[in-house]
């Protein structure tokens, strides 16, 4: 006799029941979280990432990136100011040396400036990068030599500064005199990877002294963007440049919301 085995009347086996889709909302919540953004954060993210269409990730989450944070890039910038601040060993040096790249790229006149006379390491670090672009390096130290360095010109003036302890009164006070004395922005260059609280409490520091956009390093060798998210989440500073990368002629994109949202969803 046949077997009936899994046979219905009409003869015919029932296809097996076809897992149920996940939710696109469900796999961007999943990929928040996996880069280690904060509970409450990721909310916001999703409430402002809706409607959902599709599987596509990419389009809500850049559109809710768009309307929670501030974008600020120095990729147009020809003219202008700046002086890059940070911490100790976050990249200030190679990242003064990749926007000088891109603005000689983008046929900006430049002019480059170093106040770290503590690290004689980084001067001459910065020279070498210089010399590839037919430049020199201006070394001046204390607020008189920076408020002798005059006019623009035209050019755009960056400006690497001596790392700081920023739990350091005196220190900071320095670093807010001399950006002062140069008549600079301050930039602030956050190392990527580190404690999403510390990040946040530094980054405070330095937007007391003036900073309101900065610029996230090493985004090449850290898995999980929660520390750089948190600074625009908790202060409101902007986002202005990512870095990757420690060759100064690559690495460096501005932040828009499209790039940010390719970083979190892992598609750069």
């Amino acid at each position: 006799m046949a077997r009936q085995d899994n046979i219905t009347e009409t003869g015919l086996k029932p296809a097996p029941q076809a897992a149920e889709a996940i939710p696109a909302r469900q796999h961007l919540e999943a990929a928040l979280r996996a880069q280690g953004l904060a509970a409450s954060q990721i909310r916001k993210l999703l409430a402002q990432a809706a409607p959902f269409e599709g599987e596509d990730l990419l389009v809500p989450l850049a559109r809710a990136l768009a309307k929670l944070y501030l974008f600020n890039p120095l990729n147009t910038a020809k003219t202008g100011r700046f002086m890059l601040v940070g911490a100790p060993g976050s990249g200030k040096t190679v990242a003064v040396a990749k926007l000088a790249f891109r603005a000689r790229a983008n046929g900006a006149k430049l002019r480059l400036v170093s106040c770290d006379a503590a690290r004689s390491g980084g001067i001459e670090q910065l020279r070498h990068f210089a010399q590839t672009l037919g430049l020199e390096v201006e070394t001046v130290s204390g607020k008189e030599q920076l408020s002798d360095l005059g006019p623009n010109g035209g050019c755009l003036v960056l400006i690497d500064s001596a790392g700081i302890n920023p739990y350091s009164p005196a220190e900071r006070q320095e670093l807010e005199t001399l950006a002062n004395a140069a008549k600079a922005e301050p930039i602030l260059v956050l190392a990527a990877g580190g404690d999403p609280a510390d990040t946040v409490e530094t980054a405070h520091i330095f937007r007391d002294i003036g900073c309101q956009r900065f610029l996230a390093t090493r985004l090449d060798i850290i898995h999980r963007l929660g520390s750089v998210m948190a600074v625009p989440e908790a202060l409101g500073i902007a986002f202005a440049e990512a870095l990757a990368l420690p060759a100064p002629d690559n690495g460096l994109a501005a932040f828009s919301p499209d790039h940010l949202a390719r970083l979190l969803l892992k598609q750069v």
